[in-house]
């Protein structure tokens, strides 16, 4: 059941994959504008999401995996989707994504399994469909470089932390 407000911990990306894939996202959305993913917020993968009231819980779990971490590299697949109506770049599960996923485990926005990926597009099912036809993925490495908090709807960045 999707919550009205809500918290949010993810893993960011390097500045490359960040150029790569708004670049992508601005092909896509040149030619199907209607789509209604966030924006604003650097592309990431969501690890969990929290109620309002666990931000300084979450800000020392942030804190104590900073220390524990380090940038690590995560291969992409391809490009993904779910119901053809959101359109993701899909990592390979790595034991590092896996350590700060469990870090941070709970799904309190919509209640789906945790399914890592990185959203591009989200928008009708007949477009997802002519996407997946027209666009490719290259880009098969990418970092991940830190996390942040962030607070959904609207979509505000609480805090983030590099790791080094």
């Amino acid at each position: 059941m999707k919550q009205e407000k809500f918290l949010t911990i993810y893993a960011v990306l390097d500045e490359e994959s960040q150029q790569y894939l708004t670049k992508l996202q601005n092909e896509i959305l040149k030619n199907y504008p209607n789509g209604t993913q966030t924006m604003g917020i650097p592309f990431h993968i969501s690890l969990g999401s929290f109620p309002l009231d666990k931000k300084e819980e979450l800000l020392e779990r942030m804190a104590k995996i900073q220390k524990l971490s380090k940038p690590s590299m995560i291969e992409l697949l391809g490009l993904g989707h779910f119901n053809h109506q959101v359109i993701f770049a899909q990592p390979r599960i790595t034991e590092e994504l896996q350590f700060l996923h469990q870090s941070f485990e709970g799904n309190y926005s919509d209640g789906f399994p945790w399914m890592p990926h990185i959203t591009l597009y989200c928008g009708k099912e007949e477009d997802g469909i002519e996407i997946l036809k027209q666009y490719n993925l290259s880009l098969k490495k990418s970092f991940i470089i830190g996390l942040e908090l962030g607070e959904f709807f609207p979509t505000k960045i609480l805090a983030n932390c590099k790791f080094e």
